[in-house]
């Protein structure tokens, strides 16, 4: 783990203290507009989710991505056709005016918040590590996917292949989903944009993907400042097209198999604990769960023992037309902050630190687990405990992540 020196270490961590008590005490400091997209059913492109992305070389030439397929718009599940992906050079942009005011991008990678809360979790070399099912684990890093979730975005791409999928808070209230793949390729979109809670939600990956379609400056100088993160922003990587089909902004689709040939790396570690086969479920039992965002709402419900999803009053559904489902859906609550940005809609842009500690809701084989989750550092495995402090156990198979804001009353 790196070493800070103390003084800076404790500026920093003061700096951090400061922003989180000015959140927590509803502070507004000014905040500063840039060009991000507006949220809801009406998004409007922007820079990262316009139809013709740019990007800046540090030799400053501009840069288009390859062109979109002109004859089958229909993506394919092979990925057959579409260019191998490749990174150019693109412009971190950065904050030369200081306007950001969150928490992640303040935290260097193994910068520790808080003691860790026991071993993070092991599995086999057998064992499927963001799953906890038996196959042979393929020799390559997590492809993180952020992924559109209006009404234009149903059905979603993907969705139902991923080993993990998490849902955060952006503007408005309303959520965007991160899907997480290393077991199985797919087609996977609508595709949008950055957002600094990415960086946290994604740390505990190991070397992860991040393709997404772009950012503000400020945001895209954060994310390409984390080294750790191998960064397949749209405007610097080809491997992405338009499904003319849909409505821009909300019809960016990709595929992750071309992306893990350019990738570097190994497996992601083990995200949670499993438990065996025939043993006795903790917590006590129960068929549903409602999670309420300022903008938006999901249901899980317990039938044929799998927790199937509902939103907006209706199933969840994905471009096969399946249900959306899960072995675990697990609730985290963490805090909220102003990352001191607005969109163009005016809205403040808020930031999900999912590092440090916070309550933890477990649903599992038709039970409820509460306890809490416990994160070090940025790049820590977060670790499930109930009070007692025995380790929360899950089911083998795909788990979804809701992060909710701390206090918010959002899991019903």
């Amino acid at each position: 783990m790196e070493m800070i020196p103390m003084t800076h270490r404790l500026l920093r961590l003061l700096l951090v203290a400061a922003v989180l008590a000015v959140s927590a005490c509803g502070g507004s400091e000014p905040t500063a507009e840039l060009a991000t997209e507006t949220t809801g059913d009406e998004d409007l492109p922007f820079a990262g989710d316009s139809t013709e992305t740019t990007a800046t070389g540090s030799d400053g030439a501009t840069t288009v991505p390859p062109p979109e397929p002109e004859a089958d718009t229909t993506p394919t599940t092979d990925g057959s056709g579409l260019p191998p992906v490749t990174t150019v050079p693109s412009s971190a942009g950065g904050d030369p005016e200081g306007l950001y005011r969150g928490v992640i991008g303040l935290l260097t990678p193994d910068e520790l918040v808080i003691p860790p809360n026991g071993d993070p979790p092991s599995l086999p070399a057998d064992v499927l590590p963001l799953t906890g099912q038996s196959g042979q684990v393929p020799n390559r890093p997590a492809a993180a996917v952020k992924i559109d979730n209006t009404s234009a975005a149903v059905p979603q791409y993907g969705l139902q292949a991923a080993d993990l999928v998490i849902e955060e808070e952006v503007e408005g209230g309303a959520t965007r989903l991160m899907a997480v793949f290393h077991s199985t390729p797919s087609i996977v979109g609508p595709v949008r944009s950055g957002r600094t809670t990415d960086i946290s939600v994604i740390g505990g990956l190991g070397s992860p993907l991040l393709m997404y379609s772009g950012a503000n400056d400020v945001t895209e100088g954060i994310i390409r400042a984390q080294p750790f993160i191998q960064n397949r922003n749209s405007g610097s990587s080809s491997g992405y097209w338009r499904d003319e089909n849909r409505r821009a902004p909300s019809n960016m689709l990709s595929d992750t198999a071309p992306h893990w040939e350019s990738a570097t790396g190994g497996p992601p570690p083990a995200q949670f604990a499993y438990r065996d086969a025939g043993a006795p479920v903790q917590g006590t039992p129960t068929e549903q769960a409602t999670i309420t965002y300022p903008a938006s709402s999901a249901e899980w419900r317990w039938e044929d023992d799998r927790w199937k999803r509902w939103q907006r009053g209706a199933t969840h559904q994905v471009q096969s037309g399946a249900q959306v489902d899960a072995a675990n859906v697990v609730v985290v609550e963490v805090d909220r902050v102003d990352t001191g940005l607005v969109d163009s809609s005016g809205g403040v842009v808020p930031e999900f630190v999912f590092v440090g500690s916070g309550a933890a809701s477990v649903f599992t084989a038709g039970h409820r687990i509460d306890g809490t989750w416990t994160r070090s550092t940025l790049t820590s495995v977060a670790t499930f405990t109930t009070a007692d402090g025995e380790q929360i156990e899950l089911t083998p198979g795909r788990t979804w992540i809701q992060v909710v804001s701390r206090g918010s009353g959002a899991l019903g």
